[in-house]
């Protein structure tokens, strides 16, 4: 399986639910193979991941679907059959973090413990390979999941009520 099959997936059967921009779909991918890591122990693709600045990136994904920039995905590359194994996989990572912003994904990703905080080095793109998620606290992203933005905006928003309206005016 390619990495570029698990995001057609994803934008085929999840784009109407959790829409995707490249840079969510970016995260979506990565964490499927971090999710395929923990549970069987082998990648679910052999596609390079890289540590960017903004976070785990797979290349291949970038390539196909960059024309989209900030707009959500509606269309896919291609139409893949996905084995019903792999299948239950993605859609696991889907249900799990599909309804995240992109936002909230990349301080996922990017949290201490994680493969990209080992591996990244500023100026330079290194790999993220399956022995660094393996090792890193992505083989169980949901067990210290960050304080989400989306979190935080509604505690915002149920505690100081007119806070926001105050910035919004402001």
């Amino acid at each position: 399986m390619r990495a570029i099959d698990v995001a057609n997936y994803l934008v085929e059967r999840w784009e109407r639910c959790y829409p995707a921009t490249i840079h969510k779909l970016n995260r979506l991918v990565y964490l499927v193979q971090a999710e395929a890591i923990a549970t069987t122990g082998e990648p679910l693709f052999e596609d390079r991941i890289e540590a960017w600045q903004c976070g785990p990136v797979v290349p291949a994904v970038i390539h196909a679907f960059g024309e989209w920039g900030d707009m959500a995905i509606t269309e896919l590359i291609e139409h893949v059959e996905v084995k019903p194994d792999a299948a239950r996989l993605i859609d696991s990572v889907a249900e799990k973090y599909g309804s995240l912003s992109a936002f909230d994904l990349v301080s996922l990703v990017r949290r201490p413990g994680g493969a990209w905080t080992r591996v990244y080095a500023p100026g330079r793109e290194a790999e993220i390979a399956s022995d660094a998620i393996r090792a890193s606290a992505d083989a169980s992203a949901d067990a210290s999941r960050p304080e989400l933005f989306s979190v935080t905006l509604d505690a915002v928003a149920r505690n100081m009520p007119r806070a926001l309206k105050m910035l919004e005016t402001s």
